[in-house]
């Protein structure tokens, strides 16, 4: 039989009853991080290597057309903010159905639309779209990603918040210290080794 002593107190009993919301709310919003990591790790990766591989194997193309990397980070941020986005809302679709699952997915969708977005107008903004500045639009694009992690971390887990740090550290220390060449496939592999890291960490918690 329960004692009045070891019966909680109505404070306690609601302090119980919003945690649980919270971590029900909080859970909605990290669905599907393992995947999302990976296949932002995919994604960077993927974008280095086919970057190196187009000077290395048409070099002559590379040199006319210098401005090829806005293109190609811009359509690969897009990608991997797009499917992070798509990732998400149906990993919380899988964990409760119903109108809470669907505006927690709309605004992890538009949350990364937006930092997507902005990959591709700050540069613009800032006069980058042309062949003498087109190879720093990497570095703001990723930094501009790295920032959305930052931010959505701060929201709702540090754990991530760390993983956009790590992706800074990744492209912006290799290329401040090594040259171009080396300093694409430092950061792939870079990258790729954290968001594996992550994602193997993530799992061992039960965060899918």
């Amino acid at each position: 039989m329960e004692t009045s002593a070891n019966k909680p107190t109505p404070q306690e009993s609601w302090r119980s009853i919003h945690e649980t919301m919270d971590h029900a709310r909080t859970e909605l919003y990290l669905a599907g991080t393992s995947n999302i990591l990976l296949l932002w790790g995919g994604v960077m990766a993927l974008g280095y290597l086919a970057q190196f591989a187009f000077r290395a194997l048409a070099s002559d193309l590379a040199e006319e057309y210098a401005w090829y990397p806005a293109p190609l980070w811009i359509v690969m941020v897009l990608i991997g903010f797009v499917g992070s986005s798509l990732i998400g809302s149906r990993a919380g679709r899988n964990l409760a159905d119903g109108e809470s699952a669907r505006r927690a997915g709309i605004k992890v969708f538009l949350f990364f639309l937006a930092v997507g977005l902005a990959a591709f107008i700050v540069p613009g903004a800032a006069g980058l779209w042309n062949e003498e500045a087109a190879s720093s639009i990497p570095g703001v694009a990723i930094g501009i990603a790295a920032l959305g992690y930052i931010l959505f971390g701060i929201m709702v887990r540090p754990f991530i918040a760390a993983i956009g740090v790590s992706f800074a550290a990744a492209y912006f220390i290799p290329f401040l210290l090594l040259d171009s060449d080396i300093s694409e496939i430092v950061t792939a592999v870079a990258m790729l080794g954290i968001v594996i890291g992550g994602a193997v960490w993530l799992r061992k918690k039960g965060v899918e």
